[in-house]
């Protein structure tokens, strides 16, 4: 687990390339204070959202109560009318209009549908009709002002002595004068001619029309005929429903218990067995109610003073904390935070491959990953291993030499990406438990062919500094200087 803040510091160098990469640790900060405001705004929302539903609940409590004191007077006159054979006879009645509304009310909506589906169709087609004929109309008057400048024209003609007035014409040409009285006959007669044919094509219209008002009429009689008889039948029924409703309220007010019935609530009566199932429906229902909100007074249902007083105590703690409900930075400083956190995962992406470049060579492959403490006070970045057989490990379980590979590649890498032309390596760099003479030089053994290899790393030059670790093979390639300790 490497913290973040020390891995960025790893790459502190003048280069304009990894500047400012500390500002992404700011991110915590933020992720950690907005994770406040979320957790105190998810309260208040739960909290809201509890009292709304109280809300509803008593709300739901106090129709259900009504229903049930009306069901109690309906139960009160269920006994009555076994005493009362003139109440029972207009019960009965009553509840036989209310059948027979409701099946002809059905049976009106789904006529209701194709009637008003022909009607439109119908009037349609009847507007069409009426357009083409008006049009006809102003066609017929233009064809008739034509044939009337034709006979004054000719009428000019066998008299000599009138001048000729040709400027006044409905002539096709704007240059009037240059017509003779010959040519303007035959302009005339030939737009008397249009406006003919445009008429005779508006007829055929017409008849096209009338052929489909012809199919649809039947039809639609029928439908009509239909629905103006369950209208009828409809308003029939309403009628002496409410005439049978008002002789029963007027027999009610003679019973002390029922003259506060409110008779017009009912379309129908039920059993008195109904009666009890549904009031104990209701009592159920009730009792479901009360076990879901504690803002209930049972004494007092219609009583909302507790929801009163929490809202009122939402709104003034809002009202009073308004900053702490909000995310306290500006998009812009938080926008640069993230930015500069995503700069750190490319390179420790680039990190990874880099340093998987040099494992492959010891059949390991290591994975990079962000991890976060719970009290938000560090980014780490968790070091995974994977080895050839695909057993997953972390660095604790790697054996020794891998570990003192590991650490060696990462030192290295991380020159490379610094871009250090001379990558100095020493053993003094790591701790006594890895200064392991095997290890170190059996590393240094397997990543100099890749430098040799990858054309990218041939212009980087490793220097090992070794001290007190005995080389007893030597490595090709590789230059030796011995330093004496004088």
């Amino acid at each position: 687990m490497i913290p973040i803040k020390s891995f960025i510091e790893l790459f502190e160098d003048p280069s304009y390339k990894y500047l400012n990469l500390n500002k992404s640790i700011k991110l915590l900060t933020i992720i950690k204070d907005s994770r406040k405001v979320i957790n105190l705004n998810s309260n208040l929302i739960l909290r809201l959202n509890t009292l709304i539903q109280s809300l509803v609940f008593i709300f739901n409590y106090n129709s259900l109560i009504r229903k049930r004191e009306l069901l109690a007077k309906e139960r009160d006159l269920s006994e009555i009318k076994k005493i009362s054979s003139h109440i029972a006879a207009k019960t009965d009645l009553l509840n036989k209009l209310n059948e027979s509304l409701i099946k002809n009310k059905k049976k009106f909506n789904y006529t209701k549908e194709d009637f008003l589906y022909l009607q439109n169709k119908r009037n349609q087609i009847l507007s069409t009709i009426t357009n083409f004929k008006e049009k006809i109309r102003e066609l017929n008057k233009k064809k008739k002002d034509c044939f009337s400048q034709i006979n004054r024209i000719t009428r000019e003609m066998s008299d000599p002595t009138q001048k000729s007035k040709l400027d006044d014409l409905n002539l096709e040409k704007d240059n009037k004068k240059s017509y003779s009285r010959a040519e303007a006959i035959k302009s005339l007669q030939r737009q008397a001619k249009e406006f003919q044919y445009e008429i005779n094509k508006l007829n055929s219209k017409i008849n096209e029309s009338q052929i489909n008002l012809d199919q649809i009429n039947p039809n639609y009689e029928s439908i009509e005929s239909v629905y103006n008889s369950l209208l009828n039948i409809i308003k029939n029924d309403e009628e002496r429903l409410k005439k049978i409703k008002n002789e029963l309220k007027d027999k009610l007010i003679e019973n002390e218990d029922l003259k506060e019935f409110d008779i017009s609530a009912f379309n129908s009566f039920k059993s008195k067995q109904e009666i009890e199932n549904e009031i104990n429906e209701i009592s159920n229902q009730l009792n479901t109610i009360t076990d879901k909100t504690n803002y209930l007074d049972r004494e007092n249902p219609e009583n909302l003073s507790e929801i009163i007083n929490a809202l009122t105590e939402i709104n003034e703690s809002l009202s009073k904390d308004l900053k702490d409900i909000s995310i306290p930075y500006e998009n812009d400083e938080v926008i640069d935070c993230i930015e500069n956190f995503r700069r750190v995962e490319i390179l420790y992406g680039d990190l990874e491959d880099l340093i998987n470049k040099f494992l492959l060579q010891i059949n390991l492959e290591t994975k990079f990953q962000i991890a976060i403490r719970e009290d938000f006070t560090n980014f780490y970045i968790k070091t995974t291993f994977l080895r050839s057989n695909k057993e997953r490990v972390n660095f604790e379980e790697l054996t020794t030499p891998e570990k003192i590979y590991f650490v060696m590649t990462f030192y290295i890498s991380i020159k490379i990406i610094l871009q250090a032309k001379n990558i100095i390596f020493s053993n003094l760099f790591v701790p006594s438990e890895y200064n392991k003479r095997g290890s170190i030089y059996r590393t240094i053994t397997k990543i100099l062919p890749i430098f040799e290899q990858e054309k990218n790393l041939k212009k980087f030059n490793l220097i090992f500094l070794i001290s007190n670790l005995e080389m007893k093979k030597k490595i090709e390639n590789v230059k030796i200087i011995k330093i004496d300790e004088n």
